[in-house]
């Protein structure tokens, strides 16, 4: 799919974000979305209006560097789509949004890359969650730069969702799918929980849904981990060292 024109990238942000506000996906100032353009520039929310009120007239032009091409403040997350576009060629739009029942579910402690049901292969493929990083700060791109190159559906621990795609629609169905996968998880997470599906029939479902395996499905990609690895505890290494030494 490619980039897209300045005035259809106008409408279709202020379209998606009123649809993202109206179907509690974001609250009214919170998260943020743009669109590559063909020109080499982005289009993108500006900071502080609200999501539901958004009109083509409201998105802001930014070049590369980030820098405003015309009248309009940015996102304070901008950082985070530049890093994205530079990451992925093949990404011409990036949503981040605040989806209640996904970001309760990782807070709860819930693993969302667990492949519970089938379809959640074919929207989002795996399920990545990284690392905490301090929101509107330079930490949240550099925490964010492994995930954006190997993931499409991101959660960013405590804070909320980025979704990549070719365009803003499958941006903003990949959001949706996320939050649905969500709700499912955390109802069934209530009745006692449930097995994942077995390994190698996650496999022939990304055969199904992934012709060309995303990158980390293919040998020797370095790609995270799709879950925050715990921290190391150095004292209780050292005392097991110890303890060993002792024998």
């Amino acid at each position: 799919m490619p980039a897209q024109d300045e005035s259809t990238a106008r409408r279709q942000i202020a379209e998606v974000a009123r649809e993202i506000y109206g179907r509690k996906l974001s609250g009214a100032s919170d998260g943020n979305l743009s669109v590559r353009l063909t020109d080499g520039h982005f289009a993108t929310t500006p900071t502080g209006v609200h999501k539901g009120r958004m009109r083509p007239e409201d998105v802001v032009i930014v070049d590369a560097a980030g820098r405003t091409l015309g009248p309009g403040k940015p996102s304070s997350e901008l950082a985070l789509h530049l890093a994205a576009y530079q990451a992925r060629p093949d990404v011409h739009a990036v949503i981040h949004g605040h989806p209640p029942m996904a970001i309760a579910y990782e807070l709860a402690g819930g693993h969302l890359s667990e492949v519970l049901v089938s379809e959640v292969v074919f929207a989002c493929g795996i399920i990545a969650t990284a690392p905490y990083s301090r929101p509107t700060t330079q930490q949240v791109p550099d925490v964010l730069a492994p995930f954006l190159r190997c993931y499409d559906v991101i959660l960013m621990e405590r804070h909320g969702s980025v979704t990549l795609g070719p365009d803003l629609d499958t941006a903003l169905v990949r959001l949706d799918a996320l939050e649905h996968t969500a709700l499912i998880y955390c109802t069934v997470k209530m009745m006692g929980g449930a097995q994942p599906i077995a390994p190698h029939e996650v496999d022939q479902l990304f055969a199904i849904a992934k012709p060309q395996p995303p990158p980390y499905r293919q040998p020797g990609a370095p790609c995270p981990s799709p879950e925050p690895q715990p921290p190391v505890d150095e004292r209780l290494i050292q005392a097991v060292l110890a303890a060993l030494g002792n024998r």
